[in-house]
Formats: structure tokens, C-alpha cells, sequence
């Protein structure tokens, strides 16, 4: 744009030619500053990704143990404990855990994984 104002200032070029040309760079740095906000999203997703990975290994980590041995009862309880809630929809099954993704718990989101639904559908029988 710089040059395009000098070149226009100098009298290189005319004011046509300056107007068509400043409107198509502003639009193709329009479109930059677009590519690279949806990039940085990426990342921002992607950091939250490893995140939510590292906590849940840490978690499985802490509770593998106790839950090898654990009855019924007791493994219930540890799910309730850990599971926000469990959404189950036509496509996926999303699963929300109450552990933050600060190892301090001071996120202000919960982890949450989405898994597809068995393509299989399950009949009940009762014996």
C-alpha cells in the first residue's frame, strides 16, 4: 500500500489506477488477516487438545490403581465423581469431564472427548 501511495503521490500512476489497485490490496489484506486469524485458531485448538490429553493421562495415571481393585459401587462412584455429563446424540457420544485443564484447577473449561456411536444397533432382550 506504501508504494502504491508513493507511486500515486510521485505521479506514476493514475487516480484510476491508483483506486482499482489500493481496493485490491486492501481486499487480498483482508483475506491474509482472515487466513491468519482461522490459523491461529488452529493452534489455539490444538494447544487445547494436548492439554486435555496430558490432564487425562495424569488422571488415569492417579486412579488405574484403585480402580483394578474397586467393586461395582465403588467404580460408579469414581465415574460420577469424574463425569460432568454425558451427551448422546444421533452421530457422536460426547463425554464431559469435571477436571479443568490447569493442573492448578483453575481452567474455567472442562475436558470433554466425543466419540462416534457404534454403527450397530443394540436390541434389549430380556431373559
Amino acid at each position: 500500500m506504501e508504494r502504491l501511495i508513493d507511486s500515486f503521490a510521485e505521479g506514476l500512476i493514475e487516480k484510476e489506477q491508483f483506486a482499482s489497485r489500493i481496493a485490491r490490496t486492501k481486499i487480498r489484506i483482508a483475506d491474509l488477516d482472515t487466513r491468519i486469524e482461522a490459523d491461529s485458531g488452529d493452534v489455539d485448538h490444538r494447544e487445547h487438545l494436548q492439554l486435555a490429553t496430558n490432564r487425562l493421562r495424569e488422571l488415569a495415571a492417579t486412579i488405574k490403581p484403585e480402580l483394578a481393585s474397586a467393586d461395582w459401587k465403588r467404580r460408579r462412584e469414581i465415574i460420577r465423581t469424574l463425569v460432568q455429563r454425558i451427551d448422546i446424540d444421533t452421530e457422536a457420544i460426547k463425554i464431559i469431564f469435571r477436571v479443568n485443564h490447569s493442573t492448578r484447577g483453575s481452567g474455567s473449561d472442562a475436558i470433554a472427548i466425543t466419540l462416534p456411536r457404534p454403527s450397530k444397533r443394540f436390541r434389549y432382550s430380556a431373559s
